[in-house]
């Protein structure tokens, strides 16, 4: 009998740790094997892969799985409604959200965000991955923009119209320091985010439009109806613990 970990974040890594140290087993999956790596070092299993309904249904049966934590990314939407949908107990992890001040502002969405409203005639710095990237190619005539991707994502980007001076193929700074001398670089006034919490780098992004004026857009987090769910570890392993050994409780 295991625990199916949904992962890829740094937070995954830090639950697969404490079910160790519980002595809870788990399985986590993770959509490539560069995800994976996460993990090394844990006694646990590991499957990269993408999972549809049928593919998870197996891997369930395969490994006995008996519950779902789903510590996946705030904005990985689909597999976690996968997930809900294969009816084992489930539990989403759920980062904090981080407060907004000024001048930050929370946009509900990326359709509400491709309005005049908020980006006509700006100079734009998006962070919000590769798979966004194709929505503004329209907007380049009207804005001027530069995405922060992976390097890994170079030729993806440019496929969806932004050409190489407009890219950089870094991960995001860890100081807001860092991350002020960039967009000073660029003289950007709006920067474009995504509700990720902490770990996405929101705090130093606000940090950095606080101390330069710069407008930050914050797309928010879909909402989804989770039948249940936590920031907190020690009720994840409460949850694990209850799931794995019922049948002894009932005894």
């Amino acid at each position: 009998m295991t625990i199916w970990l949904i992962g890829g974040t740094s937070e995954s890594r830090a639950i697969a740790q404490r079910l160790t140290q519980q002595g809870l087993p788990w399985l986590v999956t993770v959509v490539s094997p560069t995800a994976a790596r996460l993990y090394q070092g844990l006694p646990g299993q590991v499957k990269p892969g993408a999972l549809d309904l049928a593919g998870m249904q197996s891997l369930i049966r395969q490994h006995s799985l008996r519950a779902i934590v789903d510590a996946s990314h705030p904005f990985a939407t689909e597999i976690s409604q996968r997930a809900m949908a294969t009816g084992l107990p489930y539990l989403r992890f759920e980062r904090q959200a981080i407060p907004l001040e000024p001048p930050a502002e929370s946009v509900p969405d990326l359709d509400t965000l491709l309005q005049p409203t908020y980006l006509e005639n700006s100079r734009v710095l998006l962070t919000l991955g590769i798979k966004a990237l194709h929505q503004f190619q329209p907007w380049q005539q009207r804005a001027r923009f530069w995405a922060r991707i992976l390097p890994t994502a170079k030729a993806q980007a440019i496929q969806v119209g932004f050409a190489p001076e407009q890219l950089i193929c870094d991960r995001s700074p860890t100081d807001a320091l860092a991350e002020q001398a960039l967009w000073q670089k660029l003289g950007v006034d709006t920067v474009v985010t995504k509700a990720s919490g902490g770990p996405g780098g929101v705090p130093i992004k606000l940090a950095a439009a606080q101390a330069l004026g710069v407008r930050l857009l914050v797309i928010a987090r879909p909402a989804l109806a989770y039948p249940q769910q936590t920031h907190d570890l020690d009720e994840i392993v409460k949850f694990c613990r209850s799931k794995l050994f019922k049948q002894f409780d009932q005894i």
